[in-house]
């Protein structure tokens, strides 16, 4: 079997996509399975399309179905598909989507997200990450707050130094801004409050490993996406043991589950920001909790769900 999993960005960027398709990659070809990572469809011959995203990803979908009539497609859906595209009716996303022989969702609420039509064809397959030897070890003081992630609109990327702007007196406070802007206005915005405030540090796109470095140096991280498929961020800080504190959305609670008490509601990120730095706040428990979670998302599991999931959909096409 022959699978080529496609990214809707550039092999090269700095994109949780692009760490995504490389891993789903490694762990096809440690089960013995010939795979490529490529940008779209590459028109090299495959068996099977994975594909990231259903509306960005759609090019390579239909690229793929126009050149391999006898071709499978998977489609990983992701957070923007979930809770934006598909939401307000995208007809590239459902003509996608009806070119499926299966959608991967990455949590079992997800689910219910997708349009009715499409709810059987939806499996399972957990996130997971790469091994990796970094440990947690912040650097006090400061009090650092990482908040790691391309700053975009949906991440809400400023609202950490938004609500420490607000505080003056939280002089051993630090927010470390990492990730590269992916639109002008972020990074205008992102330049502005490094000049207002000396508390801001933006140090923009770096290599994975660096980042992971720099956010294990960091007391706590923050995610404050308005919607989230299931971060990739999130998941390196709780195998790191670094404490985390999100949005209450869904995405989040997949990861860090229902009952996990580091989730802020809307409006109050500086309400909960304010306890933390008081010391009110237990967060090595929240990195332990985080923790206890991991094996929903090990590699092993993501594995043998990806290999499963192959084996059937072959088996039913080979049936037919």
């Amino acid at each position: 079997m022959k699978v080529c999993v496609a990214s809707p960005y550039p092999l090269s960027e700095l994109k949780g996509n692009s760490v995504t398709t490389r891993r789903i990659v490694s762990i096809l070809r440690e089960g013995g399975i010939e795979a490529r990572a490529s940008h779209l469809y590459d028109d090299c011959p495959a068996d099977v399309l994975i594909s990231l995203h259903a509306v960005k990803g759609a090019p390579a979908i239909f690229d793929y179905r126009a050149k391999v009539a006898n071709g499978l497609v998977i489609v990983l859906i992701t957070g923007t598909d979930l809770y934006e595209s598909l939401p307000r009716g995208s007809e590239v996303g459902n003509r996608a989507l009806r070119e499926a022989d299966r959608i991967v969702v990455v949590q079992e609420a997800a689910i219910a997200r997708l349009p009715e039509a499409f709810q059987e064809k939806a499996v399972v397959v957990p996130n997971s990450l790469d091994p990796m030897g970094i440990r947690a070890n912040p650097v006090v003081p400061p009090f650092a707050i990482s908040v790691v992630g391309h700053p975009r609109p949906v991440k809400r990327p400023f609202l950490t130094i938004e609500a420490v702007a607000k505080n003056p007196a939280w002089n051993d406070v630090e927010v470390w801004q990492i990730g590269e802007a992916l639109d002008e206005s972020s990074r205008r915005v992102a330049g502005k409050w490094a000049q207002k405030d000396p508390r801001f540090r933006w140090f923009g796109g770096l290599p994975r490993e660096e980042a992971l470095q720099l956010m294990a140096m960091s007391s706590l991280t923050v995610n404050s996406s308005v919607l989230e498929g299931g971060a990739n961020a999130i998941l390196e800080a709780m195998t790191i043991g670094v404490p985390v504190l999100a949005s209450r959305i869904e995405g989040n609670q997949g990861l860090l589950g229902e009952g996990y008490p580091g989730y802020f509601d809307e409006g109050k990120l500086e309400q909960v920001l304010e306890a933390i730095i008081n010391r009110r706040v237990d967060l090595k428990g929240w990195a332990h909790l985080a923790t206890q979670r991991l094996p929903l998302f090990s590699r092993e599991k993501e594995s043998g769900c990806w290999l499963e999931l192959l084996k059937d959909l072959n088996y039913q096409h080979e049936s037919s």
